[in-house]
């Protein structure tokens, strides 16, 4: 298995569930979260990306793609709860 697939940890499951809810549900997470978030959340849940392979990917610096991550999470979160 390549070093950059992500460990499996409870909090990506859970984020992972909030993906596929919102799937699931319908939303399309693109014209919630920005473009930078959407790649983030993306690449994170759907493809298990490390931070450093991300930020190597658009140009950033790692806690810019942590930020990126917080945000879009947050903005789930706050959808899952209405």
């Amino acid at each position: 298995m390549p070093d950059y697939i992500l460990e499996e940890s409870s909090e990506l499951a859970k984020e992972a569930r909030l993906y596929l809810q919102g799937m699931k549900d319908g939303l399309d997470l693109k014209k919630i979260l920005t473009p930078r978030q959407y790649i983030v959340f993306y690449l994170k849940i759907v493809k298990n990306t490390r931070n450093s392979v991300i930020a190597d990917i658009i140009g950033v610096r790692e806690t810019t793609v942590r930020d990126h991550w917080q945000s879009a999470v947050q903005k789930l979160r706050k959808l899952a709860q209405k």
